[in-house]
């Protein structure tokens, strides 16, 4: 019997230390009270670079921060967020020409998700850099492009109310009085906001918005309609009153309200952030309004895991948690009641007795939840076709202060790092 019981405590101690070895040199094995820490590659984090479109900067950082208290882990090894800001066209180029290597991209638009599929595809005999099944490309949150206007000036130019909104706002662009059409000369020349479709995908959505405005339909844009005259020559009236093209939707809100009327009267930017800054822009001795273009154009905010040599499982496995982190109640809520979007997740709908609802809120702001029509997106050769008409005008006048990344890196219970900014 002693023989017996010894052998079973040396047993017992040699299965000890394995399993410590295992956990201190591989990770954590199931359920514990508390973990030893890891020594090996096992412990090694996996890191997830998300390259995304600026505008949704303030509700990822949120996220990452949540994210990091909940201690994620994949394979018994913590998981590293690296969020990394882009103007949403850029993400596509970095990748394409630049050699980017991201784990995950978030544009602000499917087109961003249809254009680097059919570039990768020309470069790489036609193999999908997008997986398929539940990695594929999934929305997050949902805005529409909004046309935000310094109140006073709001008041004049839509006096009468918006009865032909794109041919409305091209007669005051080209006007060579200024605001001195509608009786304010001392307003000067009526400055409007928009990106560089080159580098954002607001900006192409802004184009496309005045493209079926021109022509008065929703659908069926052409190459044809690109390249009619007189067409172009109305855009290129309307393109004349941008002072500077942004590279990113969020630099081009924060430029507004930083400089107020005197850089921009009016810009084109996505709903949440208009949400996002009704009371800075307060702060600043002004107010804005909020219109809605007659048929409007959303951005659905895709995730997208890339199926590329230099995603591993573990990765692809990870940023497949933090993506169903993102879709979770909590941080839909999030989403909607702190920054303004649309959620994806139908279990967090948008309640107009709710007081916490942005939607109700800004009401009198003009912020609206129903959106009458949606226009058709063209395919990716009219999308070029305009992009390339207006890089024959406008293009490398892209100005502003590009954010690379943020730096911020999970690490399973808190973040480190800071801003990493380049100029454009």
């Amino acid at each position: 019997m002693l023989r017996i019981a010894r052998l079973l405590a040396v047993g017992y101690l040699v299965l000890a230390l394995a399993t410590t070895a295992f956990t201190l040199f591989v990770g954590p094995v199931g359920a514990a009270m508390f973990r030893l820490p890891t020594l090996g590659p096992g412990g090694d984090p996996v890191q997830v670079t998300l390259a995304y479109g600026t505008e949704k900067r303030a509700w990822l950082e949120d996220a990452v921060t949540r994210f990091a208290a909940s201690n994620p882990r994949v394979r018994g090894r913590p998981i590293e967020i690296e969020l990394v800001g882009l103007g949403s066209r850029e993400i596509v180029t970095e990748i394409v020409d630049n050699g980017f290597q991201p784990t995950v991209i978030s544009p602000a638009s499917t087109i961003q998700i249809e254009l680097l599929r059919d570039q990768w595809a020309r470069q790489n005999s036609g193999q999908s850099i997008f997986f398929s099944g539940s990695d594929a490309p999934q929305p997050l949150v949902i805005t529409p492009l909004v046309l935000v206007v310094w109140q006073e000036r709001a008041q004049l130019l839509f006096a009468n109310g918006q009865t032909n909104f794109w041919n409305d706002l091209h007669s005051l662009l080209a006007a060579p009085e200024g605001w001195g059409k509608l009786g304010r000369p001392e307003w000067g020349f009526v400055n409007f906001g928009q990106t560089s479709p080159e580098t954002s995908n607001s900006g192409i959505q802004t184009l496309v918005l005045m493209s079926y405005g021109y022509y008065n339909k929703s659908r069926g844009l052409s190459n044809e309609d690109v390249l009619n005259a007189d067409f172009q020559r109305w855009l290129t009236e309307m393109q004349s009153a941008v002072p500077d093209f942004e590279n990113s939707t969020g630099n081009l809100m924060i430029d507004m309200l930083r400089f107020g009327p005197s850089k921009y009267s009016m810009v084109s930017v996505y709903e949440n952030l208009a949400i996002e800054n009704f009371k800075t822009a307060a702060n600043r001795g002004g107010e804005i309004q909020v219109y809605y273009p007659p048929v409007n154009i959303y951005s659905e905010h895709p995730y997208a895991v890339l199926d590329a040599p230099w995603v591993t499982p573990e990765q692809r496995e990870a940023a497949a948690a933090f993506r169903a982190f993102l879709l979770s109640d909590e941080i839909q809520r999030l989403a909607l009641e702190t920054y303004g979007y649309r959620p994806v997740n139908l279990q967090v709908p948008i309640d107009p007795n709710d007081p916490n609802n942005p939607f109700s809120r800004y009401a009198s702001y003009g912020i609206t939840f129903d959106i009458a029509e949606q226009v058709e997106v063209p395919p990716a050769e009219v999308l070029n076709t305009l992009i390339e008409f207006w890089r024959a005008k406008y293009g490398g006048e892209v100005t502003g202060y590009r954010l690379q990344g943020t730096g911020y890196r999970v690490q399973g219970t808190g973040r480190a790092g800071g801003e990493r900014h380049s100029d454009s």
